[in-house]
């Protein structure tokens, strides 16, 4: 095999090259060209989905693969049913899903691969890239640069820091994927396996004193419910996770002990995020702005920022999102709309279309979204898809509590962060667009971790002959199911 072709047929090369790419499209003016890079990028990842797929047999290998190529057989059927309605944007959605399946999660398959090596290439970049972005962000605060071109807000959006991000919410989970790259890096087993050379402390402090900053700044409740259930995650591991066995006082005292601390931990945080906003709505209402000086001063913003929702409603609006969400299931129960559909049904649907599509603008088609991973799953796929996509993830989590449960061993390992992770996405997922139909560094990022995580059961599975089941007439690895 050629160098070149090894390359092209390269999936950790694809992942990587994926997922930093999809980080860069949130950033402000640099997306233009991070979404010429990622359309290429696409093409790529569906022509080693299929090839794997066929000369690898990577679906079949996949652990509970069974059930994800069931789901896009459940697509295949929902795209049929609306073949008439934006077909071919369905079906890119189903190669997405696809992606996200067969190259990200199965990375489990590849069995050659040192993937903490791939896992610490990638948290490298992004502790490095957000910590430098983070301090040009909050440099531009301070000097008062601040404006819209393009149609771009360039540090404030609507009365929220956003940095260099396109978006506070973007801003907000960026934050706190670094943070979680930063404590794996404190794992010494981690580290040393992965092979390569340890991130000084002085990075790793850097980028968590400066993404905490940026994250209460940007007033993102959702990335803040994720980094307040990853320490409590943690925290819950910390107290099952380092013995064998526990008596039933031991059991209700860790447990009191747990909630104890995720309430210190949740009234810290928001103490934290008052104090750091009025701080620096302070410091921004005494600075002199430089976009005032530039800018004649009736067409710069006059409004002093606070940091704070201009929505004051508790659910942003998302309430009426659900609602519209369950409404537009009720007319699409079995097999769902498609993705693609949900903007122009929508618009058939309701006076105004989905609430908040207009913020998308050409994208809207793309973009728009439920803001909650479990109901846009429902409605895309309607009943049938969200079932046979509940158990697969059911199972995976089950499988994955056993493992890092009561084994001391993992301790300075990377998988009780990977797992506190995905428990924390999990509960981010009810008020914010993830898990998996839309192509954003968010849902990559979980799918990565996924597979990382499948890795590290795969790794640790006990050595015992391979079962085997027959379906029509094929044989599969127990395993896929």
């Amino acid at each position: 095999m050629t160098k070149l072709k090894k390359t092209l047929l390269s999936r950790s090369l694809f992942r990587q090259c994926y997922i930093i790419c999809l980080f860069a499209c949130n950033i402000s003016y640099l997306h233009f060209a991070a979404y010429v890079v990622w359309a290429l990028l696409f093409i790529w990842g569906s022509f080693l989905t299929i090839f794997h797929g066929i000369t690898r047999h990577t679906p079949q290998k996949t652990r509970y693969g069974f059930w994800l190529l069931a789901f896009l057989l459940s697509g295949v059927i929902t795209l049929l049913i609306h073949v008439m309605d934006n077909a071919w944007l369905n079906f890119a959605f189903l190669l997405h899903a696809a992606i996200c399946f067969f190259m990200f999660y199965s990375v489990h398959t590849e069995k050659q691969l040192n993937f903490r090596h791939e896992l610490f290439n990638i948290s490298r970049i992004l502790i490095y890239a957000t910590t430098v972005l983070g301090i040009l962000g909050l440099a531009c605060l301070v000097l008062g640069i601040n404006f819209e071109f393009m149609s771009v807000k360039f540090i404030i959006y609507e009365n929220r820091f956003t940095g260099l991000f396109m978006n506070p919410n973007q801003l907000g989970f960026a934050a706190v994927a670094a943070m979680f790259c930063c404590h794996m890096m404190l794992k010494r087993d981690f580290v040393a396996q992965a092979q390569c050379r340890r991130i000084s402390r002085i990075w790793i402090g850097s980028c968590v004193a400066v993404n905490s900053i940026s994250l209460l700044l940007s007033d993102s409740n959702g990335a803040i419910v994720l980094l307040i259930a990853y320490a409590f995650f943690f925290v819950v591991y910390k107290m099952f996770g380092t013995e064998s066995s526990f008596n039933f006082k031991q059991i209700l005292i860790r447990s009191v002990s747990s909630i104890l601390a995720g309430l210190v931990i949740v009234s810290s945080l928001f103490l934290l995020r008052t104090v750091c906003q009025l701080g620096f709505a302070q410091m921004v209402k005494n600075n002199v702005s430089i976009t005032n000086v530039l800018i004649p001063p009736e067409s710069a913003p006059q409004q002093p920022v606070t940091f704070g929702h201009e929505n004051t409603n508790l659910d942003s609006g998302r309430f009426v999102l659900w609602q519209q969400g369950v409404q537009m299931f009720l007319h699409h129960p079995v097999f769902g709309v498609g993705k693609g559909n949900i903007y122009d049904y929508g618009k058939e649907m309701f006076e105004n279309g989905i609430k908040f599509s207009d913020h998308y603008g050409d994208l809207a088609p793309f973009m728009v979204d439920f803001h909650n991973g479990y109901l846009t799953i429902l409605v895309c796929s309607g009943a049938v898809g969200f079932l046979l996509f509940a158990i697969f993830g059911v199972r995976f989590f089950v499988g994955t509590t056993r493992h890092v449960l009561r084994d001391e061993r993992l301790q300075q390992s990377e998988f009780p962060c990977m797992y506190a992770f995905l428990c924390a996405y999990m509960i981010y997922s009810f008020i914010e667009i993830t898990l998996l139909f839309n192509m954003l560094f968010t849902v990559l990022f979980f799918w990565l971790i996924l597979g990382y995580t499948s890795c590290r059961l795969t790794e640790n599975k006990p050595d015992h002959p391979v079962e085997h089941v027959t379906l029509f007439g094929k044989s599969f690895r127990k395993s896929i199911f």
